[in-house]
């Protein structure tokens, strides 16, 4: 069910990582609050939901994960990440994040599956990556997806 309810979308905007990750690094280091104890909980959290078949809430899940992301740093998300995510969320998305170090490259969202049509009509501009789960590495696979 998960594989069949997350979508990867290339958001265009290309940004240099390692300029993004080294503007939280500190505040990860010296923050009062544990963002790295709060991040640890939702890889536990989001575990045990998928282990009890709750994909919908491991959706959800995502969403706060997102919001704690983006208080890691301002450079994490801009005007264009936050129209691109919130048109998500009003589309169906149940939650999704920024891969990687933020600023832009690829999101992804929980999506469910009923909804996944409209919502990658609604993002035709935007690149949509298909992509499954497998106990292999990676693998890229080509498709012909005229036929």
């Amino acid at each position: 069910k998960l594989d069949k309810n997350l979508l990867l979308l290339y958001t265009g905007l290309e940004r240099t990582a390692h300029d993004i990750a080294k503007s939280f690094i500190h505040k990860l280091q010296t923050s009062k609050k544990s963002h790295i104890l709060e991040i640890a909980n939702f890889v536990k959290e989001g575990e045990k939901l998928l282990l009890h078949g709750d994909s919908d809430n491991f959706g959800r899940l995502l969403h706060e994960s997102w919001l704690e992301k983006k208080s890691l740093s301002p450079l994490i998300t801009n005007s264009s990440i936050d129209r691109i995510y919130n048109s998500a969320l009003h589309k169906g998305a149940l939650g999704g994040k920024l891969l990687g170090a933020g600023g832009g490259g690829f999101f992804l969202f929980y999506v469910p599956f009923f909804k996944q049509k409209s919502f990658i009509k609604h993002f035709d501009k935007l690149i949509t990556i298909p992509f499954s789960f497998t106990d292999e590495k990676s693998n890229i696979l080509l498709r012909n997806f005229n036929s």
